[in-house]
């Protein structure tokens, strides 16, 4: 009872609060508590916090010059005694709030970002990765490349980095201007082969839309996320990759085939950094090294169904072997390579491709 009395009090205050100052105050103070009310077991103790946050976001989505308090916020949302609940609305809040920040707030907060992803659910990972690329352009680095120099603490989340290197990586395949028509353009292989392996069958025999060359479906969808940047936003995240990569915040080995993917962007500013970057690196790179290879032979080639493989996968998760821009370069690094010759079977599909492509010239 005490509580909706003081989810009342809150409730009136917001309706009082005139300007914008105000408004912010109310919220930087009462937000997060409200928040963690939606654990509560009381029916009608959450039932008025859904109504007094439908309320809020109307004021705030009117208002954009409004402040959330995001530092709390993201303190809570990595609470591991907080409810599922209460995390699911908290990070509503963090993505609406994190944009206004002024950038320099945003680089300060950027690596509380990252480790805020630790343990979450795949579609909060993604979003919090769609925060922070667009920060890493006005991130600045020391020179001093250990563990107290870097601002993000990524040696002790390799799990993390894994998966922030793969959003990287679909960031920079992404291309500019790029639409996901959402009416399906291919049929789907469970509806021409009857099933999937799980027993699953598709009854509207309906498919999916085509990614862009060397991405999946799933990969395309959390790019463009819930607002898709602006091909000049998307630039700017593109250059932001590359600066990280430059001030050496990974390992040099998982970064390879970044850099040879952004040195074929069909932005100038783009290509010319990774280019340059690639060639201050060549004399540190081991082309021999499998992790480089493998990962090169992935993205040239897709996910290429072998029936060597166990289990299938999902048509939403297949990659879509790259564009013929992306192939040129990479190709150049495969004869730089002994282990590339010797991995089979993926040295003569890469080879039949050349030869196909040969061939088809010689007829245009």
């Amino acid at each position: 009872r005490e509580t909706g009395h003081q989810l009342e009090r809150v409730f009136l205050r917001l309706g009082h609060a005139e300007t914008d100052e105000q408004l912010q105050d109310i919220i930087s103070k009462f937000l997060p508590p409200v928040l963690l009310k939606l654990s509560s077991v009381q029916e009608g103790v959450r039932k008025k916090v859904m109504e007094l946050l439908v309320h809020l976001n109307k004021r705030i989505k009117s208002r954009r010059k409004v402040q959330l308090p995001v530092e709390t916020l993201l303190v809570q949302y990595q609470d591991p005694a907080a409810a599922s609940f209460v995390t699911n609305f908290t990070i509503i809040y963090i993505k609406m709030g994190y944009p206004r920040l002024e950038v320099d707030k945003q680089c300060e907060m950027a690596p509380t970002l990252f480790t805020a992803m630790e343990g979450k659910p795949q579609p909060q990972q993604d979003s919090l990765m769609h925060l922070l690329i667009p920060t890493l352009y006005h991130m600045k680095y020391a020179a001093d490349t250990t563990k107290s120099g870097s601002p993000f603490n990524l040696t002790e989340r390799p799990k993390t980095v894994q998966l922030l290197l793969e959003f990287m990586l679909d960031v920079l395949l992404m291309p500019y201007g790029f639409v996901l028509n959402e009416s399906p353009t291919r049929p789907s292989p469970s509806a021409s082969q009857g099933g999937s392996e799980d027993g699953t069958v598709a009854s509207t025999g309906q498919g999916l839309p085509q990614p862009p060359p060397g991405m999946s479906v799933y990969a395309a969808k959390r790019v463009i996320g819930e607002s898709q940047w602006s091909a000049e936003q998307l630039e700017q995240c593109k250059l932001g990759i590359v600066k990280f990569i430059e001030a050496k915040q990974v390992p040099e080995v998982e970064t390879v085939v970044h850099l040879v993917i952004a040195s074929s962007d069909t932005r100038h500013s783009v290509a010319t950094a990774a280019d340059l970057e690639l060639k201050s690196k060549q004399s540190l790179i081991d082309w021999n090294n499998p992790l480089i290879i493998n990962k090169m032979y992935k993205v040239y080639l897709g996910d290429v169904p072998l029936k060597t493989k166990g289990g299938a996968l999902k048509q939403e998760l297949k990659h879509e072997p790259v564009s013929t821009r992306v192939k040129l370069k990479i190709l150049p690094h495969f004869l730089r390579s002994r282990f590339a010759a010797e991995c089979f079977p993926a040295n003569i599909q890469v080879q039949k491709l050349c030869c196909f492509y040969l061939l088809l010239a010689s007829f245009v």
